[in-house]
């Protein structure tokens, strides 16, 4: 299944003005940059909207005029779609879903995750200790460590903001061709704003009921030809509506620029700042299997909790075209990202350590007692990634060859503090609290010292190649195949014993890709895929004792699918049946389990429909539908055969909806719709089926200035959003934010 909201955009922006001069004598026009900065403010540019993109599915102009449509759209710094996949989506024999900036846009959007919810088969996980940031389940299995920011992987350790994203890509089913580790469940991709041949200036302030006070910038200033500098900024502070001890104070800075736009020689420098300074949401407990029956904004952390952030990436992308049918480019890439997590999570602790343990059934509300967890952490994390592909269009006899291959090279290394965890042998370090009424403001005893100090440099070669090969007109073959080598080396320094514990492990697999396309008509694509992935021991760049000599968990996916194009290409639709099975997970042995096997088998059945484009030119439409059983098919722990998969609700449906009336009003209407769903793998902890409401209404006042009121969760549902659970004892679930509107107001210079 592919969803989008609008038609995929070009490949290449189209050459403006008299022939560019060779790049290299370009570069030093890098000085004048610093001039350009100076004079954004007095640019002229076009609407955003309309400088931004305009779809070949875009509704009427301010004419009402259809005929007047352009077709020429932003693609962003590096998106997978014309990169590694083909720039037709109705193509790709798989599932990809995209998200565009106009979609993000329209809801106001600020985060990734919230831009995630246009996809259906993802949940949201809540975390503790080692899950920091962004934490996803994609068609049931956890995309933790699966994101990545222009191709290129993307550290898992900070809240991802949607200021700089031109779209965001989400590739479902195993991918490892594409991605090497990882993937079990998909990936997701987010595509960085580039610069563009036009002037752009466009300043947007946004004011919500959530004490949401944000403010952005985008501003483009081409200074030659065929090169062009482009600075987004954000700063926001704001809380969580119904949890209003939540703060996110955050601010961030991306500029980029680029030399031999539409030309063969292209060179983008890309930069993103992203700081973090929040209180966080640390949730509310399970009791007696369900979140405690209390009011929304009850508070079980303390109010000294912060979690803070700083992310530094730094890209450099090269492209040369030789000719129309052959490109090879170069991705360098350097990131930086330090992180400090102190919090106090909800917490039931255990009899043994002085705590009363879970609740037995039955035991009056009132009566009952909640600690306080410190999984407290901070570090460094680097990524250093060279990334050389080549592109190929070319035929041999009768067949037609679309071939991409490439060579990675990555160095990772994450330098991690734990510290010293009262809660583990003394429940009431801090004073336990009432589970009807927790007191935020207990004073902490102290600050406590680090534990255990872990390191752990991992290295990645990998090689892949790809060829679509055109059988006959009608008739697509798709064949790929990589090979990846992960190295990785762990060290613990236990602090109060001087203890020093070195492991390593080395994996080298191979993992194939291929795929069968019937295109009857231009209009129409059904499709045979089977994909692989793997997770090595280190995925997450640490190691234990239990796991150091185990190889990759390993999963295939089978997918069937047909897509077909609407409404002279306005509409797709889309459907898929699928599976993805891991038949050798890590689980516990039954007779030991200080042991760890890979012996446990998940799988996922499941159905994906999607629905995107335009009914008529000012009414837009992005839908979707997921079927999904996910179930424990073995496993060392009886109980858990035949259960449901942890956070996979079995339907779910996404949808958003936008209509264009007299060119100045818009009005968009839409929301998301899960059944029941488990937080754990024993289906001890049910979360309730939910549906959220959420409503946008736009005014454009002049062809410079356009407000946009949103309402999200109109009907005040109190649902639960993002799960966390270990035991009876350790858990929480983040409540999804309540009732809430803001107001934008976008001007454009």
């Amino acid at each position: 299944m592919t969803n989008r909201a609008h038609s995929e955009p070009h490949s290449r922006a189209p050459e403006q003005g008299p022939a560019a001069s060779p790049l290299w004598q370009r570069l030093g026009t890098l000085g004048l940059c610093g001039v350009g900065v100076s004079s954004l403010l007095g640019a002229a540019a076009a609407h955003a909207d309309g400088a931004v993109a305009q779809s070949s599915a875009a509704g009427p102009d301010s004419d009402g005029d259809a005929d007047d449509l352009q077709q020429v759209t932003v693609s962003g710094v590096r998106p997978l779609v014309d990169d590694k996949l083909p720039e037709n989506l109705q193509n790709i024999p798989q599932t990809v879903t995209v998200v565009p900036e106009e979609v993000i846009e329209q809801q106001s959007d600020t985060r990734l995750e919230q831009a995630l919810q246009n996809v259906p088969g993802i949940t949201l996980n809540a975390g503790e200790g080692a899950a920091r940031g962004d934490t996803v389940n994609i068609r049931g299995f956890s995309a933790f460590n699966d994101f990545f920011l222009d191709g290129v992987r993307d550290a898992a350790v900070y809240t991802r903001d949607s200021f700089d994203l031109q779209s965001v890509e989400v590739v479902e089913g195993p991918s490892a061709v594409l991605f090497g580790r990882g993937s079990t469940g998909g990936a997701i991709n987010q595509v960085s704003k580039a610069p563009l041949l036009m002037p752009l200036d466009v300043f947007t302030s946004d004011f919500g009921t959530n004490d949401l006070y944000r403010g952005t910038a985008d501003v483009n200033v081409p200074f030659a030809a065929s090169d062009a500098f482009r600075v987004n900024a954000m700063g926001e502070t704001s809380s969580i509506a119904e949890r209003d001890f939540v703060e996110n104070r955050r601010w961030g800075l991306a500029p980029a620029i680029s030399f031999g736009i539409g030309g063969p020689d292209t060179l983008t420098l890309a930069y993103l700042h992203q700081q973090e300074d929040d209180v966080p949401d640390t949730g509310i407990p399970f009791v007696n299997g369900s979140p405690a029956p209390v009011p929304i904004g009850t508070d079980y952390g303390l109010a000294t909790d912060r979690t803070t952030s700083n992310v530094d990436i730094a890209t450099a992308r090269y492209k040369h075209d030789f000719g129309s049918s052959v490109s090879i480019a170069n991705t360098l890439r350097y990131a930086h990202y330090d992180f400090r997590y102190f919090f106090h999570a909800p917490n039931f602790g255990t009899v043994a350590d002085g705590g009363q343990g879970p609740p037995a059934p039955g035991t009056p509300l009132d009566e009952i007692l909640v600690g306080r967890d410190a999984p407290d952490s901070s570090g460094i994390q680097t990524n250093f990634d060279d990334q050389l592909d080549l592109s190929a269009r070319f035929e041999t006899g009768a067949l037609t060859h679309e071939f991409v291959g490439g060579v990675e090279y990555s160095r990772q290394t994450s330098d991690l503090a734990r510290y010293l965890n009262p809660f583990n042998t003394n429940n009431e370090w801090v004073p336990e609290t009432p589970l009807l009424d927790p007191d935020p403001y207990e004073p902490l005893p102290g600050v406590e010292p680090v534990s255990a100090y872990q390191d752990t440099t991992a290295y990645v070669y990998s090689a892949y190649a790809t060829d679509t090969i055109g059988l006959t007109p009608h008739l697509d073959l798709l064949a790929g195949a990589r090979y990846d080598e992960f190295t990785a080396a762990y060290d613990q320094l236990t602090v109060a014993s001087d203890a020093l514990l070195s492991l390593s492990h080395i994996d080298r697999l191979g993992s194939p890709r291929a795929a069968l396309e019937l295109k009857p008509r231009p209009t129409e694509t059904y499709y045979l895929f089977y994909g692989t992935s793997f997770d090595p021991s280190a995925e997450a760049l640490t190691l234990t004792t239990k796991t150091a000599d185990l190889g990759p968990v390993k999963a295939k996916t089978f997918e069937a699918g047909a897509k077909q194009t609407l409404l002279d290409g306005g509409l797709l639709l889309t459907g898929a049946v699928f599976q993805t099975e891991v038949d050798n997970a890590q689980t516990n042995d039954p007779e030991n389990p200080n042991i760890t096997l890979l012996e446990g088998n998940q799988r996922v059945d499941g159905l994906a429909l999607g629905a995107t484009g335009h009914l008529t030119r000012a009414w837009e439409i992005t839908a979707g539908y997921t079927y999904l059983d996910g179930r424990t098919i073995s496993s060392g722990t009886p109980l858990y055969v035949g259960k449901d998969l942890p956070n996979v609700a079995r339907d779910e449906i996404d949808l958003w909806t936008e209509y264009t009336l007299a060119s100045r009003w818009e009005f968009g209407l839409g929301g998301n719709w899960f059944t029941h769903r488990y937080a754990d793998s024993g289906q001890a902890a049910n979360l309730p089926g939910y549906t959220v409401v959420n409503a946008m209404v736009s005014y454009r006042l002049t062809e410079r200035l356009t407000t946009q009121l949103n309402g999200f969760n109109l009907l005040n549902k109190y649902y639960y959003l993002s799960p966390y659970y270990t035991s009876a004892s350790e858990n929480h679930v983040l409540p999804g934010p309540g009732r809430s509107a803001s107001l934008t107001i976008r001007l454009a210079l």
